[in-house]
């Protein structure tokens, strides 16, 4: 059932014992959501802690300051920034179709909560987590303002990216009232780069390959390349390949668990989301990602060739 802002803030106030769901692979969106709104619900008195298939990046350490340790047995289970039940990872199995209500963005989303407030016309989820806690009438403290902050400058690419909006401005706007430092969070997450990212980097440049009249870059991460690298690392090297001046559509793959989880972002002119909705995943118009099952070769070859035929539809490639 679809709801509203008022009704996921009812939902929210009336309930308790709340086990808050982040998808695998997790980002600074689907964090600063989480903890935001743990951090919300502990300060109502409630008791709720956060759930991921994959180990939280050390470089978000920050958002757990103010956050208790609690034990309890769930009886509310919530998900944030969660498109489709399968991106929970392991979780899946267990909470999958236990989720109550799910809070998300995006443009791809698979209906699987019993309640689901959805707006794909904001940048980032933490957007729709921010009009919830205000409709809670919920006191937002300095911690939870760099959460919620954190999550719309990841998902906008610290603002550059085309999904940002007035509002979206508007809102950073109102965190950056509260007293955090935006501006060493924009230096750790967008300007820091350690000595092994660098080498990542290198590795990821010097093996790239160039697709549809070098309009198409894709790199590749195996697992051996990334064992030694924080998952934030990782992460950051998807935006590489459409940082090359004339390529349209960037595609990185990462080894995990004997697959490719692949992500992808264009320029102006291709929907990604289209792209890897065909391969079984999803995401926002600029921004999607799938998972490919096979050895390399076959997984750079169903995404160059699904890349391939919707170039071809815009007339970018012959």
């Amino acid at each position: 059932m679809k709801i509203d802002i008022k009704q996921a803030a009812d939902f929210l106030l009336k309930k308790d014992n709340f086990l808050i769901l982040s998808h695998a692979n997790p980002d600074g969106d689907t964090m600063g959501c989480s903890h935001a709104l743990c951090g919300i619900l502990q300060q109502l008195g409630k008791k709720a802690k956060i759930a991921c298939a994959d180990q939280f990046s050390e470089r978000f350490a920050y958002m757990k300051k103010g956050l208790e340790a609690q034990e309890f047995e769930p009886t509310t289970i919530v998900s944030l920034d969660v498109a489709d039940r399968r991106l929970l990872g392991s979780l899946n199995e267990v909470y999958g179709d236990r989720v109550q209500l799910c809070i998300d963005h995006h443009l791809s989303h698979v209906e699987y909560a019993e309640k689901t407030l959805v707006d794909p016309d904001t940048a980032a989820c933490c957007e729709i987590v921010y009009k919830v806690i205000c409709e809670m009438g919920a006191n937002i403290t300095n911690e939870i303002a760099a959460c919620l902050y954190t999550g719309i400058a990841t998902d906008t690419g610290c603002f550059k990216f085309s999904n940002t909006t007035s509002q979206t401005h508007f809102i950073a706007a109102k965190l950056m009232e509260f007293d955090f430092d935006f501006g060493s969070i924009n230096y750790t997450l967008f300007d820091m780069k350690t000595k092994a990212r660098l080498s990542l980097e290198e590795r990821a440049i010097n093996n790239m390959e160039f697709f549809c009249g070098d309009k198409c870059a894709l790199v590749v991460l195996t697992k051996q390349m990334m064992d030694s690298v924080d998952i934030e690392d990782c992460n950051g090297i998807s935006a590489l390949p459409r940082q090359i001046e004339g390529v349209e559509v960037g595609i990185t793959l990462k080894e995990k668990n004997g697959e490719w989880k692949a992500s992808m972002r264009s320029a102006s002119k291709v929907d990604v989301q289209k792209i890897c909705s065909t391969l079984g995943g999803g995401g926002h118009l600029r921004a999607a990602g799938c998972t490919v099952k096979g050895d390399l070769e076959t997984a750079k070859k169903t995404v160059i060739e699904a890349v391939t035929a919707e170039m071809k539809n815009l007339g970018l490639a012959e």
